[in-house]
This record gives C-alpha cells, sequence and structure tokens, in this order.
C-alpha cells in the first residue's frame, strides 16, 4: 500500500473516530451506524498492514527496546479497547440492532464497559498519533501541503503585496 493511500486512510479514520466519540455532536443514531463503520475500516486497516503485524509479532522477544515494539504494544492496547468499544456499543444500541430486528436487554454494567473501553480508546489513540507525528507531519506535508503549494507558483506576483504610493508633486 502506498504512503499516499496509507495517509488518507488514517486521516480519514482520525476524523470518524473524533467524530464517533462525541455523540451529542452527531446524535445517537449516526454515532452508532458510524461505529459500526470505523469498527468496518480498523479491520481493512489491519488486513493492509497485517505484513507489518506478523513481522513484528515474529521479532517481539528478539530487541527489548526497540520502536516497532512499542508500537505493537500501543497498537495491541488500542486494538483491544477499540474492540471492547465497538462490542459494548452493539450491546446497548438502540439504532443499528432495531435495524436488524434485534431487541436486547441493555443493562449498566455494558454501558459502564462501553464508556471504559471508549474513554481508554481515546487516550491510546493519543499515544499512538504522538508515537506516529514525524510520519504523519511529514507526509501532511509532502501530500497535502506542497501540492496546494504548488497550485500557486511563486512566480507570480504577489496581488496581495501592498506598495506604497508615491505621490509626484512637481506635476
Amino acid at each position: 500500500m502506498s504512503t499516499k493511500t496509507n495517509l488518507v486512510l488514517d486521516l480519514t479514520m482520525f476524523g470518524a473516530f473524533l467524530t464517533a466519540t462525541n455523540p451529542h455532536l452527531t446524535g445517537n443514531t449516526i454515532h452508532e451506524w458510524l461505529g459500526v463503520s470505523l469498527a468496518g475500516v480498523v479491520i481493512t486497516h489491519l488486513l493492509l498492514h497485517w505484513d507489518w503485524i506478523i513481522k513484528v509479532s515474529k521479532e517481539f522477544f528478539k530487541k527489548f527496546l526497540h520502536q516497532s515494539r512499542l508500537n505493537f504494544v500501543v497498537n495491541t492496547l488500542f486494538f483491544v479497547t477499540m474492540t471492547g468499544s465497538f462490542f459494548s456499543g452493539l450491546m446497548i444500541s438502540e439504532s443499528v440492532l432495531a435495524t436488524l430486528g434485534i431487541q436486547l436487554d441493555v443493562s449498566r454494567s455494558w454501558k459502564s464497559i462501553h464508556t471504559l473501553m471508549s474513554d481508554s480508546s481515546v487516550i491510546i489513540l493519543g499515544i499512538h498519533f504522538a508515537l506516529h507525528l514525524k510520519w504523519v507531519t511529514t507526509n501532511i506535508g509532502r501530500y497535502i501541503v506542497n501540492p496546494i503549494r504548488n497550485l500557486f507558483p511563486r512566480s507570480m506576483p504577489n496581488v496581495m503585496a501592498v506598495q506604497p504610493v508615491r505621490i509626484n508633486k512637481d506635476k
């Protein structure tokens, strides 16, 4: 997978995740369906990175202090909390399961688990983002900022620059 495709997928997931974590912003129905969609995107993301997962899994105990090991631990924790959030979200779902004709008795325990898993996911995503900040900023610059800059060639005059007006008093 190309870096550009990976960046687009990651930014899309990040935006969807931030939106889904605020059901007051979207309403409960959109929150639930966005969560289901996000689960599908996360599975796609994992499948696209499966080679990395296998490689780091095999070498996990070979190098004690290694960046990929830390990433693997954080990614695993993120996967566990997101899976817990998705599953508990389905267990308390009002819209998604109703659409499928499924009715469940919603217990307070599932709501507590959902809140814990969702809040933990936000914290771990922050750590995940921090670990990848250099990659994110480099590639946003490469694939988003630089192409926008290239739309406005430097050879064009700066029409926004204000030049002082000289008044010739001799005439």
